[in-house]
Parts: C-alpha cells; structure tokens; sequence
C-alpha cells in the first residue's frame, strides 16, 4: 500500500470506529428512555395477561439489550483506544500501520458485535406476537433493529468503497 492508501484506511477505520461508538451511544439513551415510555403505556393499554408479557420484555431489555450495549461499546472504546496508541507509536512506519489495521479487523469485529445486538433485539421482537397492543409498545424496538441492520451494512460499504478505489 502506498502512504496515501495506509492514511485513507486509518481515517475511514477512525470514522468507523467513531460512527459506531455514537451510535451505541444514542441507541442506548434512546432505549432507556423507551423503557421508561414503554412501562407507562404498558399501564394504561395492556390487560393482566399482556402486562406479565411485557415485564417478560422489560426484564430482557433490561437484562439482556442494555447488557450487550454497554458490552459492545466498551469493545469498541478498547478497539478504539488500541487504534489509536497503533497509529501514534506507528506513525512513521506505514508498512506496521497497515499491518496493524489489518491485525485489529476492527470493521469485522463491530459488525460481529452488532449482529450480537440484532440477535437480542429479535429474540425481544418474539414477544410481539402475542397480542397487538404489545407488537406496537415494541415498536421502537424493530426500528432500532433497522438502525443497526443498516449500521452493519453501511459499514461493509463504506470499507468496500475505500478499498476498491485504491
């Protein structure tokens, strides 16, 4: 790889790296803040049946996709503070730089990560068929399924795109 090509796959690795962590991020807030939202609807919309139901959803949101997130973003803060001591201790040896980035496969181990999280989110979305009411409180749910879906995806693209244009 040329120098040009070793610091277009440091910046497009950054930006991954950086994009993901925001993402978590921000599906974590939004799904705490869902809970919240979610245990008030729950209340007012749902008979006795579908309300055991529901705390069985709440207690996977709670233990299982709350759990996995924070996991993955503290991955993804390793993978990122790991990154970034490589390119400064590597900065003036492009060959180990690219080495590096190759060793540490970050693009493969985020997506690995967030499939993780999908598998979570569609063992949740199982809940849904039992009643109506309960497939809308979690909503949410499969449109963060759709982010993260899309989250994988983009980064796929995006390291394909970098690469083929080298």
């Amino acid at each position: 790889m040329k120098k040009s090509e070793v610091l277009t796959a440091v910046l497009v690795q950054d930006r991954l790296i950086r994009l993901n962590l925001r993402l978590l991020e921000g599906l974590l807030s939004e799904i705490k803040g869902d809970v919240e939202e979610s245990k008030i609807l729950a209340d007012a919309c749902l008979d006795d049946k579908e309300k055991q139901v529901y705390e069985k959803a709440l207690l996977m949101i709670e233990e299982n996709l709350l759990l996995k997130i924070s996991e993955v973003l503290d991955h993804i803060y390793d993978l990122y503070e790991i990154f970034n001591f490589d390119i400064t201790f590597l900065a003036s040896l492009p060959e180990e730089i690219e080495r590096e980035i190759e060793r540490l496969d970050a693009l493969n181990s985020i997506n690995t990560k967030l499939e993780l999280i999908l598998s979570v989110i569609d063992e949740l979305l199982l809940f849904e068929g039992e009643s109506e009411k309960l497939k809308t409180i979690l909503t949410p749910f499969r449109v963060y399924r759709e982010v993260v879906e899309h989250s994988i995806s983009f980064n796929k693209k995006l390291w394909e795109l970098t690469f083929q244009s080298s």
